[in-house]
């Protein structure tokens, strides 16, 4: 089977979850005996498309250029698809290549949408697309009814398939947890991914530090990831005199980021949103007690408050205090917590997910020749209101061909 995945932003940075999760995921794919391509647009990072290279799976960069329109980016690679006779085609992460081609794929082609987070950008192209999409995948419980309700997508074509992750064994945990037992140690305490106030409220961390210290409690603050606020964290930390408790490790490899968890008690996440996170799964899964915001989605699936872990509202800086003062005072119930977590994300393996993954597109290839949902729609199909402009489209190919002249992918 030849499965096409679309991420048009694995080469902008910083990246996230819903794109490092398709590493494994194609790994997993190619070794079932799969044909895996990934289309992207070319950028500055080329950490994930290396590491999807070396999975076997097919990087694409030129299939269309930042130069190009969207209806000029959706008509190449609906015709890159088409010429390859691929059977599945998985629109994972595009603002609007992925989902434009939709109407333009041969109508044998199987189609796939995955929802990563709880915003509306996953939500409105289905609403618009809908009918060209044979399963609509949510990562979390909450998303799979938010597309069913929001999404305006039939149930029968909605499903549910968490993150895989790779966890510790029982044998490890066991030893790793034994090191939280000493009182004399600090709580090492850990954050993972972009650092951006917009969603995960990182700036927050500023003031939790500050808490932190006031309180007397004997902490190391590492944050691992990259991304806009960072020169504002390293000034707010240095201007408050924190840097002693801090360590910024920036951007590192999925390996370097285990290895780094294994060094770590707890594992924070402020987030006013999320989907299903896949840097607290990991977190979890390598033995982490978890201190997170309460939200619709994700979190508060894995995380059962004083069972493994702890809710707090999302913006309560003293909760996430009181929290964190209490495992390191206690160092029996942080134990006891980090086995909880670790043991509530067994099943939330790579092989699982790949696996329903695999038996998902098996189903809608089988289905797709009979699609009731798709008679009767205007042809041509217009394009989602997003992607439309009120410029003509030569204004709108000048614009774009100015705009190349520029760096397209500034860092951060």
């Amino acid at each position: 089977m030849h499965i096409v995945f679309v991420d048009n932003l694995l080469m902008v940075p910083p990246t996230g979850g819903a794109h490092t999760f398709l590493v494994d995921l194609c790994d997993s794919l190619v070794k079932l005996g799969h044909r895996v391509s990934v289309i992207t647009q070319a950028g500055p990072e080329q950490g994930l498309t290396g590491a999807l290279s070396e999975t076997g799976a097919e990087v694409h960069t030129n299939v269309w250029r930042a130069v190009h329109l969207p209806e000029q980016r959706a008509e190449r690679l609906a015709r890159w698809v088409n010429e390859r006779g691929a059977d599945v085609f998985v629109v994972s992460v595009s603002p609007d290549a992925g989902w434009v081609a939709l109407p333009l794929l041969d109508s044998s082609i199987a189609t796939l949408s995955i929802a990563h987070n709880d915003v509306s950008a996953f939500y409105a192209p289905l609403q618009h697309y809908g009918p060209f999409i044979d399963c609509a995948v949510g990562v979390s419980e909450t998303l799979r009814e938010r597309i069913i309700d929001v999404g305006s997508i039939p149930a029968d074509r909605a499903r549910y398939i968490p993150y895989g992750v790779k966890s510790l064994s029982p044998s490890q945990i066991e030893e790793l947890t034994e090191l939280s037992s000493e009182p004399d140690q600090p709580l090492r305490i850990g954050y993972v991914g972009r650092l951006v106030q917009a969603q995960k409220r990182v700036m927050e961390f500023v003031p939790l530090a500050e808490q932190l210290v006031k309180y007397k409690v004997n902490f190391e603050l590492h944050l691992i990831g990259d991304g806009s606020e960072r020169p504002a964290l390293e000034a707010a930390f240095k201007r408050l005199g924190l840097e002693q408790h801090v360590r910024m490790w920036g951007w590192l490899g999925a390996d370097q980021v285990r290895q780094q968890l294994l060094q770590l008690d707890v594992f924070v996440l402020l987030s006013e949103y999320e989907g299903l996170p896949v840097a607290l799964l990991e977190a979890m899964g390598h033995g982490l007690a978890p201190v997170v915001t309460r939200i619709d989605s994700g979190n508060t699936q894995l995380v059962r408050n004083g069972e493994n872990g702890f809710v707090i509202s999302v913006g309560d800086i003293q909760g996430c205090v009181s929290a964190l003062q209490t495992l390191a005072n206690d160092r029996h119930r942080l134990i006891q917590l980090r086995r909880a977590a670790w043991k509530s994300v067994q099943d939330y393996s790579v092989q699982r997910s790949a696996g329903d993954y695999a038996k998902c597109f098996q189903e809608i290839v089988r289905a797709s020749k009979a699609r009731d949902y798709r008679r009767n729609l205007p042809e041509p199909f217009p394009i989602m209101p997003s992607c439309r402009s009120k410029y003509p489209h030569w204004l709108r190919k000048i614009k774009a061909r100015l705009l190349s002249f520029t760096p397209a992918f500034p860092r951060v």
